[in-house]
């Protein structure tokens, strides 16, 4: 049961999104896991992973991908990212070939599938849904969860300052309008699916992050 979701998410950003976990929207979200017999990713316990890593003191960085992994082990609560030692997936694979054409760099050193430290860092590593069905991509797209991920945009958006917002995908970019220009960097690309057939390679968004936020003296993301 689902019924206690908000329990798993960290105090203070139960505090900051209040009005959307108090909303009839993020109500009907939890009606609609509770109705669910299949099995749901990610466990409820990592449902909220992208925010409890990332702790509200430490923000800097937004990627917004589409929704959770759909296989068994691979979904973590955290855009992209599949436990080490599981099978790396392709659009994972090419953010990390991006990332070492962007830096300049032959071998990822020791870089971990699992994108956890990118987190701890000040990276809110957010899908468009939070939740989704076994072996059934997009199966939650339309449960509200797209209600709610606007709603923690336009919070951040109002809450803080000089943040990177990393749109991968069509998904992501239609939440370009709910972000401020003048006060954070929005930097879009397609998505690094192979569907987009290589159109992700060339972005540098990990080398114009960090460009922005030392110009407005943040530390920058260590990706390796």
């Amino acid at each position: 049961m689902y019924l206690d979701l908000i329990s798993y998410l960290d105090p203070s950003w139960q505090e900051l999104l209040k009005d959307e976990l108090n909303s009839q929207n993020f109500a009907n979200i939890i009606k609609f896991l509770n109705s669910q017999t299949a099995v749901i990713y990610p466990p409820k316990d990592l449902i909220f992973n992208a925010f409890n890593l990332c702790k509200i003191e430490n923000l800097k960085v937004i990627i917004v991908a589409q929704d959770p992994y759909h296989n068994p082990q691979e979904a973590m609560g955290l855009a992209f990212s599949v436990p080490q030692g599981v099978r790396i997936p392709p659009s994972l694979k090419n953010i990390f070939k991006e990332l070492m054409d962007d830096i300049n760099s032959d071998i990822l050193v020791n870089r971990s599938s699992d994108l956890s430290d990118w987190a701890r860092q000040g990276v809110l590593l957010l899908n468009s849904a939070l939740t989704v069905e076994k072996n059934r991509p997009a199966s939650h797209a339309k449960i509200g969860w797209q209600g709610f991920i606007n709603g923690v945009i336009k919070i951040i958006n109002l809450k803080f300052n000089h943040c990177v917002f990393m749109l991968w995908g069509n998904h992501a970019k239609a939440l370009s309008p709910l972000i401020d220009p003048n006060s954070h960097l929005i930097l879009q690309a397609a998505h690094p699916s192979p569907l987009a057939r290589g159109a992700f390679f060339g972005s540098h968004h990990f080398s114009k992050c960090n460009e922005y936020l030392l110009a407005h003296s943040k530390t920058p993301i260590k990706w390796l």
